[in-house]
């Protein structure tokens, strides 16, 4: 069978002020009709630029160097924009990775899915034209439709928000359809529903897609073939099971090994040591020869080329040179062993220091949103919970039940209907003990937000940025100069310091949220208040940062309010859990405890629905 997309040796560059930055590397792959490639890699590896690059999306500052891309047999690597035009939406779509700025604010949902259906086409009548934004919102599983369609984007929540970018980028019956994260934002419950709509219409309409994810589990679950990138390069590329089930490039190993599921009974997460190479003058040899433990002297010296392990499995690495030296490659199965009595001793500890203090006492909390003069939303409802010192509380529930809205109560950024919030005994609720009290609460509570594009200040370098809580309370720093303080925090969230002169926009997904997280840990608070901390990043720097998290815990004493669908590392890392479910609390207990015996069904939904790096399990599924 011909390929439908056929990339060779491409490369693609950004050219800054700064030089030249390599950002894919001598890229090629295939994809058949019909088929799944998932790309996976650590954040700014080059999945997302070499998507759009495809697609022909790149800023004015992006330059296809080298290479060629064929589709049906036709290079199109050379067509001007008005011939992609013509392309996009028909030959090609894409779902990008944040559905909020990809819609409209001031349209509804219909009006954009209608505005995509008429690009394709301009001379279908108004009522056809209606017929077809009802059938494609049917499509992808938006109840109701006829009235749905003149709601917008804000009455959506994110898993709905989704499901109206997939309804555009499927407008115009595209043959590849490009997914740049489309479930990262997205409880497991919604996640596993994308990803059973996903395979179905890929099935119905027999599109090939290229899905673009950091979480190895969703691969299992959507992907026929794997194609693993660090620095540019593609290392690595198989069919999911020669992937998962015989790994053979260490990096592979590394992002397979760093998964929560691969890591009970353990204290810590496993992590890749170091960072990724600066692309502005990538290393002369292995991109990954620095962080390897396998490394061999030629690693150093000369790229490794594609060594052929099956006819459908590739991998670029030096240890499958017939001259390379026998070692014994890890073995990477999901245990079933209960935690080490190191981890139960810590985990009693651990509860045991929570019984000393209550640090925060949310009570009968209750907040409205209103909709119109007659009709409201109630996003939280009557709930209660404590954190103690030193605690780490995990809030898990889908997308709308609650949990943001708890966080910006606890912040004082919403002023709750009802209810009280007490921390250290002061109701932060009662606008005069919250004036009394607003200096040390800025200090001693923090908040990182779900959306680190939003959160961070687009006109402020990445080293202002980080500095700037400590300048507003007039901190003196305690490594001498802001500077060396927002160094040491950018080590600390394992960014290069490079990345202190850039801005925000100049940065991935990834490596934004760490510069959110940096921001939050430079005051020390005593409270941090997680929304979502780690959704946009990749297993390997996931791990580092819930290490983090663990090491705060220990060393500083710090407490947590975790809120996460990852429910992974919500069980790898919290002391207890609450489960929230329209706007309530519907169970609450020890993370131990829940996870083995849940008691509520929405609990029960949520575990059944955890994506597991096993694709024989995930593939249970029938579409």
């Amino acid at each position: 069978m011909s390929a439908l997309l056929e990339i060779k040796n491409l490369s693609i560059s950004f050219f800054t002020p700064k030089g030249e930055i390599q950002a894919v590397r001598d890229v090629s792959f295939s994809l058949q009709p019909g088929e799944v490639l998932a790309v996976v890699g650590e954040s700014g590896c080059g999945k997302s630029v070499m998507c759009k690059g495809i697609m022909r999306l790149l800023c004015s500052s992006a330059k296809i160097k080298t290479g060629s891309i064929f589709v049906n047999g036709v290079d199109i690597t050379s067509y001007k924009e008005r011939d992609m035009h013509k392309l996009r939406g028909k030959l090609f779509s894409m779902i990008f990775q944040d559905p909020m700025t990809s819609l409209n604010p001031a349209m509804t949902i219909g009006s954009q899915i209608a505005e995509a259906v008429k690009v394709h086409q301009p001379k279908i009548s108004k009522k056809d034209l209606d017929q077809r934004v009802i059938e494609l919102m049917t499509l992808v599983g938006i109840d109701h439709p006829k009235e749905r369609k003149k709601l917008y984007p804000y009455h959506f929540s994110g898993g709905m928000r989704q499901r109206s970018v997939m309804a555009i980028a499927l407008a115009g019956n595209p043959q590849i359809l490009f997914a740049d994260e489309p479930t990262t934002s997205l409880d497991v419950t919604i996640q596993a529903q994308i990803l059973d709509l996903l395979r179905k219409i890929q099935k119905t309409l027999g599109t090939a897609a290229v899905f673009v994810t950091h979480d190895l589990g969703v691969a299992a679950k959507a992907a026929d073939r794997i194609a693993v990138m660090y620095a540019g390069k593609i290392v690595e590329i198989g069919t999911t099971e020669e992937i998962f089930y015989g790994p053979r490039h260490p990096y592979t190993w590394g992002l397979m090994q760093a998964l929560p599921a691969f890591s009970k009974g353990r204290d810590e997460l496993r992590t890749i040591p170091g960072m990724p190479p600066n692309l502005i003058s990538p290393p002369k040899g292995d991109a990954f020869a620095c962080r390897n433990e396998y490394a061999l002297a030629i690693d150093y010296e000369q790229a490794p080329p594609m060594f052929p392990i099956t006819d459908t499995h590739y991998a670029a690495t030096w240890l499958l040179d017939e001259r390379a030296p026998k070692i014994n490659v890890p073995v990477i199965r999901l245990p079933d062993a209960p935690a080490s009595p190191k981890a139960e001793e810590t985990m009693k500890s651990k509860a045991a220091k929570g019984t000393k203090e209550v640090l925060l006492d949310v009570q009968h909390l209750c907040h409205t949103f209103p909709i119109s003069k007659k009709s409201s939303i109630k996003a939280v409802d009557d709930v209660s919970f404590q954190i103690c010192q030193g605690e780490i509380f995990g809030l898990v529930g889908e997308s709308g039940s609650g949990k943001s809205t708890i966080a910006r109560c606890i912040m004082n950024i919403y002023s709750p209907q009802s209810g009280r919030i007490l921390y250290k005994g002061i109701d932060t609720c009662d606008k005069k003990a919250f004036r009394e009290n607003k200096k040390m609460l800025q200090r001693e509570r923090a908040l990182i937000f779900q959306d680190s594009a939003s959160s961070l200040n687009g006109r402020m370098k990445v080293g202002d940025i980080i500095a700037e809580p400590m300048k507003i309370q007039h901190i003196t720093p305690p490594r001498g100069t802001y500077r060396k303080e927002a160094e040491f925090q950018m080590h600390y969230v394992g960014l290069d310091k490079d990345y202190l002169e850039q801005y925000p926009t100049e940065l991935s997904g990834g490596q934004r949220q760490r510069v959110a997280i940096a921001r939050a840990l430079s005051m020390e608070p005593k409270l941090l208040v997680a929304d979502e901390p780690v959704a946009s990043l990749d297993v390997s720097i996931q791990a580092q940062i819930i290490n983090l998290f663990k090491h705060l815990q220990k060393e500083h004493g710090f407490s947590f309010l975790f809120i996460s669908h990852d429910l992974a590392m919500v069980e790898f890392l919290c002391d207890r859990v609450g489960v929230m479910y329209h706007g309530k609390l519907v169970e609450e207990a020890p993370v131990k405890e829940l996870f083995e015996n849940p008691q509520h069904p929405y609990t029960k939904a949520l575990l059944s629905a955890i994506p597991i790096p096993d694709p024989q399990k995930e593939r249970r599924t029938v579409y």
